[in-house]
């Protein structure tokens, strides 16, 4: 499953620090073409948040997971 695959890519990229590791998988031409407008518009800005320099992370104390 597409988690397995990224923890498996995870572990290799702390074995191999030398190397840039890329995560998750190429999507063709033919995959995109498949994908709705929003659905490209939604790729984007997850790709344009994920390159953003200087990425920060904050996590509040007053955040609760709820189940």
């Amino acid at each position: 499953n597409y988690a397995a695959m990224i923890q498996q890519q995870i572990n290799e990229d702390k074995r191999n620090s030398r190397e840039k590791t890329v995560y998750g998988i190429q999507l063709t031409e033919e995959k995109l073409n498949d994908f709705r407008d929003e659905q490209i518009g939604q790729l984007k800005e997850l790709m344009d948040e994920a390159t953003k320099p200087n990425k920060k992370i904050t996590i509040s104390k007053h955040s609760e997971h709820k189940t």
